[in-house]
C-alpha cells in the first residue's frame, strides 16, 4: 500500500482530525498493513482488542454488534473499527468480516503509546476528542430525558413508545466508527 493512500485514509477519520501531517505520517508509518480475504473476520464481538483497524480499500460488513437489527451493515473504505483499542484496553463491540479483499491499517496500542510518549501533544489531542464525544453523549442523554419528560406530561401511555423510539435512535452508529 502506498504511503500516500495510507495517510489519505487516516486524514479523513474524525479521531485524527486536527493532527499535523507529520503526526499522521508517523501513525501510518508505525501501523501494520494487513490484507483480509473475502470472508475473513476482521474483528470478533466481545473479544479483547489491542488495535484499531482502518479500512483503506475494499468493503467489510458488520454482522454483529450494537444497533444492528436483522441486517448487516456495510462498512466502506475509510471506516475505523475498534478505534479506542489503539489507546486503552477495551473489548470489541462488533463482529466485522471482509466482503471483498480489504486492505487495512492496524494501529496497535503499544505503538500508539510509544508515539504518545515521544509526542505528548498526541495525548492532549486524543483526550480532547474523547472529552468531546462524552459531551455529545451527555447532550443526547439530556435530549432523551427532556423528550421523556414532555411525553410523560402529555400522556403517560406514550412514554413507553417514546422510550423505545429514542433508544432506537440513540443506538445508531456513525458509519465510520465501530
Amino acid at each position: 500500500m502506498a504511503t500516500d493512500a495510507l495517510i489519505h485514509a487516516l486524514r479523513h477519520i474524525a479521531m485524527f482530525d486536527g493532527l499535523s501531517p507529520l503526526q499522521i505520517t508517523e501513525i501510518a508509518r508505525r501501523a501494520d498493513r494487513i490484507v483480509y480475504k473475502p470472508g475473513s473476520r476482521i474483528t470478533q464481538a466481545h473479544q479483547p482488542a489491542d488495535a484499531a483497524i482502518v479500512l483503506v480499500s475494499g468493503t467489510a460488513e458488520r454482522i454483529e454488534g450494537p444497533g444492528l437489527a436483522d441486517q448487516s451493515q456495510p462498512l466502506p473504505a475509510g471506516t475505523i473499527i475498534a478505534e479506542m483499542a489503539m489507546l486503552i484496553e477495551t473489548v470489541t463491540a462488533s463482529t466485522v468480516v471482509a466482503v471483498t479483499e480489504v486492505r487495512a491499517l492496524r494501529i496497535a496500542r503499544d505503538e500508539m503509546h510509544e508515539l504518545i510518549a515521544e509526542d505528548p501533544a498526541l495525548a492532549e489531542h486524543f483526550v480532547g476528542k474523547a472529552a468531546g464525544r462524552l459531551r455529545d453523549v451527555a447532550g443526547q442523554m439530556r435530549e432523551i430525558e427532556n423528550c421523556l419528560a414532555r411525553a410523560l406530561a402529555t400522556s403517560p401511555q406514550s412514554v413507553a413508545l417514546t422510550s423505545v423510539a429514542l433508544t432506537t435512535a440513540s443506538s445508531t452508529h456513525s458509519p465510520t466508527q465501530h
